[in-house]
C-alpha cells in the first residue's frame, strides 16, 4: 500500500516520509507459532520497511502520542489497535466463570460449568485440556471442530450413549505477511514452509474455503488483478466536495 497504492490515490503526499511501526507486546512476533515463524515474520516485515518493536506494551494513545510502560512515546496521528479477540458475554452468566478475554469456563463437553442445559463453544469458551492448559487458541478451527463434537454428542445424548470429550486436533497453522511472504507450520509431520511456497499455500486453502465457486471464482480474479497491477480492484474514496456560489444561485434560478 505505501509503494503502491496510496501514491496513486494521494499523489500530493509525500509517503517516503511515512514510517510503519509493529508494536508487539511479548517478546516476538507471531508467538503462538514456531519459533522459525517467528523469526522469519519478523524478517519479512524488515523487508518491507517495518520498524518491529517487541516487549512493548501500550499504556495510552491520545491521538498524537502513543506511551508505552517500558520505553520512550511514538508520535502518531493514526493508531491500528488489533490486539486479539474479545468474547461478548451474555447476560446472567456467573462472573466467577468468567476469564481473561471475556471467555466462560467450560468442561470438556462445553457446557458452561455449574449449569444443566447451557453450552459455549469458540472464541467465547474457555477449556482447559492437558495440552491446552490455558484454553484452546482462538482460531476457526477450533470453533468448527467443537461445533461437531458437541452436535455428536447431542445425538448420543438423545440415544443414550456415552459422550465425548472434545480435543482439538491443531491441523497446523498459517500467517501471511505480504505479497509472496508467508509462514506455515504443520505439528504431524513436522514442517515449517516459508516465503514463496507457503504464501501459495495460505492463498490455496483460504480459497478453498471460501463457499461457493463462482465465490471463489470473483476472488481469484480480484487476487489476480491485483497481483498484476499492484491495486487494489475495490475500495472507497472520501473527498471534500467543492459546490461553487453560481451552483446555488443556479440551482434557486430554475426552481
Amino acid at each position: 500500500m505505501k509503494l503502491y497504492i496510496l501514491p496513486k490515490d494521494y499523489p500530493e503526499i509525500d509517503f517516503s516520509k511515512m514510517k510503519i511501526y509493529l508494536l508487539e507486546g511479548s517478546p516476538e512476533t507471531l508467538a503462538s507459532m514456531s519459533d522459525q515463524s517467528s523469526i522469519d515474520s519478523k524478517k519479512y516485515l524488515e523487508k518491507l520497511g517495518v520498524t518491529v518493536i517487541t516487549n512493548a506494551r501500550v499504556q495510552n494513545y491520545d491521538g498524537n502520542m502513543v506511551t508505552f510502560e517500558n520505553m520512550q512515546p511514538i508520535g502518531s496521528r493514526l493508531v491500528i489497535w488489533a490486539a486479539g479477540i474479545k468474547g461478548n458475554i451474555p447476560a446472567g452468566i456467573d462472573p466467577s466463570l468468567i476469564v481473561r478475554g471475556n471467555r466462560v469456563k467450560t468442561d470438556r463437553y462445553n457446557k458452561v460449568i455449574g449449569s444443566e442445559n447451557v453450552y459455549a463453544i469458540g472464541d467465547v469458551a474457555y477449556m482447559e485440556t492437558p495440552k491446552y492448559v490455558h484454553g484452546h487458541p482462538q482460531v476457526a478451527s477450533v470453533s468448527i471442530q467443537q461445533g461437531s463434537t458437541l452436535a455428536k454428542n447431542f445425538i448420543n445424548a438423545f440415544k443414550n450413549k456415552p459422550l465425548k470429550e472434545f480435543e482439538y486436533f491443531d491441523k497446523g497453522s498459517m500467517a501471511t505477511v505480504g505479497r509472496n511472504l508467508a509462514v506455515v507450520d504443520i505439528p504431524k509431520p513436522k514442517l515449517h514452509f516459508k516465503g514463496f511456497f507457503a504464501w501459495i499455500i495460505w492463498m490455496t486453502l483460504h480459497l478453498m474455503l471460501i463457499l461457493g465457486v463462482k465465490n471463489r471464482l470473483f476472488v481469484f480474479l480480484n487476487w489476480l488483478y491485483n497481483y498484476f497491477t499492484h491495486d487494489q480492484s475495490l475500495r472507497l474514496l472520501f473527498r471534500d466536495f467543492y459546490k461553487p456560489k453560481s451552483y446555488d444561485a443556479g440551482v434557486k434560478k430554475a426552481s
